[in-house]
């Protein structure tokens, strides 16, 4: 018999063998996705272990967020008669981060003294900057709100990140949200009792400062946010108008006696680290030491090498006010906001909006 047209030989040789071998090695491959997938299935016929991608996360959030869902249950709707409906918006000024009440606790109080039905709704939120409260605001609108009370400004500097859609955080977010849509990623957090959530030491070094903030380090990018923040705040009174809603704009007011968030040296300063480091740490042990003219000759040394380092400026500043020279003092304090990219003066003079 022919050999190479021998059927046994045709059916049992090296050829078959091997197709028989890819399809074992695909079966394997494939056969956890398939359970992932029945499993997926199951769970959202039972109804466990809910889509969670509407939650607020620590990185920020996704187009079409359901945010403080919880409102969908707590506030009436339809709004009763002779109720007075306020949403105070913004960032942790507004929430009443390390306070014991928040303004908007403070106006529960103040205006229900007279008895009329009053509510007061908190939308503030660490860290919120602009773009985020205006989408909050149009979630407010959905309540019939009679006023919305907007105190912005100071995260405008912080959220690096947020403003770059196409971004590489933007792509991180849309990937934790599709996670949290996910019943069998949500059933295995349960179980482990482990959260799965983005974490920072996920995201490229250079997104963040000293303080885990995203920096800022030029006029112009400092420029374009002061811009998009006019914008936003154009788009909530906008919002407000079409919700019946009278809205008020609170001027954001820097508190140039805290520190600046970050730090950022200038792209010609000559200084070393270790040099840098060591005038901070002289600098540091001055104040607290009230040794006000040594701060100063620190501070006015840091200030020669680099005078874009807004904590140099910062320290010059409290040096100043600890010798009793209250306006230079307060000058370079200003200099020190300025440099650190916080809220600048016009905000808090309130000309950010001209009506």
């Amino acid at each position: 018999m022919n050999q190479a047209t021998d059927p046994l030989i045709e059916e049992t040789g090296p050829e078959p063998r091997r197709r028989g071998s890819r399809r074992m090695k695909l079966l394997a491959v494939s056969l956890p996705f398939l359970l992932l997938l029945v499993l997926e299935l199951v769970f959202r016929v039972g109804g466990l272990f809910p889509d969670t991608s509407n939650r607020l996360n620590p990185v920020g959030f996704a187009a079409g967020t359901n945010f403080f869902s919880e409102w969908d249950q707590e506030i009436e709707q339809p709004k009763p008669a002779g109720t007075l409906r306020i949403f105070a918006l913004g960032g942790s000024c507004t929430y009443g981060f390390r306070v014991h009440r928040s303004f908007a606790d403070l106006m529960v109080e103040s205006l229900g003294e007279d008895g009329e039905q009053v509510e007061v709704i908190n939308g503030g939120y660490p860290a919120f900057g602009s773009h985020r409260v205006l989408a909050i605001s149009r979630r407010a609108a959905e309540f019939s709100p009679d006023w919305l009370i907007v105190y912005m400004g100071h995260n405008e500097f912080l959220e690096n990140v947020f403003y770059d859609p196409e971004g590489l955080v933007a792509r991180m977010e849309q990937a934790g949200k599709f996670a949290r849509s996910l019943r069998v990623i949500n059933g295995a957090r349960s179980l482990l009792g482990e959260p799965v959530t983005l974490v920072r030491s996920q995201l490229p070094a250079e997104f963040f400062g000293n303080n885990n903030y995203p920096l800022i380090s030029s006029e112009t990018e400092a420029s374009l946010r002061m811009s998009l923040l006019r914008e936003h705040v154009m788009q909530i009174v906008e919002v407000g108008r079409q919700a019946g809603a009278r809205v008020v704009i609170v001027p954001a007011v820097p508190n140039l006696l805290s520190p600046p968030g970050d730090s950022v040296h200038g792209p010609e300063a000559d200084v070393g680290s270790s040099q840098w480091s060591q005038l901070d740490h002289d600098a540091d042990g001055q104040f607290t030491s009230r040794d006000w003219e040594g701060l100063g000759e620190t501070a006015k040394t840091m200030v020669v090498l680099d005078e874009h380092y807004a904590m140099a400026h910062f320290w010059q500043g409290l040096s100043l006010l600890g010798r009793g020279r209250i306006e230079e003092g307060r000058a370079a304090l200003v200099e020190a906001n300025r440099a650190s990219f916080r809220i600048d003066s016009e905000v808090n003079q309130g000309t950010l909006i001209d009506f």
